[in-house]
């Protein structure tokens, strides 16, 4: 609860950022699987700078 507190995020937000994530992982996992290497890493790349953001603001 603290952290969403200090994100600036409401529960709604906050699970919807979780859910999104969620997916995200589960489409990398995906493209693991069927040895897709540039979309997995194309996805990695962008999921990473999106928690980098995250954690800089």
């Amino acid at each position: 609860m603290e952290v969403m507190q200090d994100m600036g995020m409401t529960d709604s937000q906050w699970k919807d950022f979780i859910e999104g994530f969620k997916e995200d992982l589960e489409e990398l996992n995906e493209y693991k699987e069927q040895n897709e290497e540039a979309q997995y890493k194309k996805k990695y790349d962008r999921l990473m700078g999106r928690l980098e953001k995250s954690l800089k603001r």
